[in-house]
């Protein structure tokens, strides 16, 4: 019988980061994801894309 399921992706995520934020960066980082129809995942990302390509 075949694999059921969702197909694998060729670049995998398997790593896992935790932070804490302040109330004020928080609520900034939620309204700014809902704005722009993004998950909190997907802006930290783009974040973090950007900082380390200028650097």
């Amino acid at each position: 019988m075949a694999k059921m399921g969702r197909p694998k992706k060729d670049e995998t995520k398997n790593n896992f980061i935790g932070i804490r934020l302040s109330d004020d960066c928080h609520a900034r980082l939620m309204k700014y994801a809902a704005e722009h129809g993004l998950t909190i995942t997907q802006v930290v990302q783009m974040a973090l894309e950007k900082l380390l390509k200028e650097a």
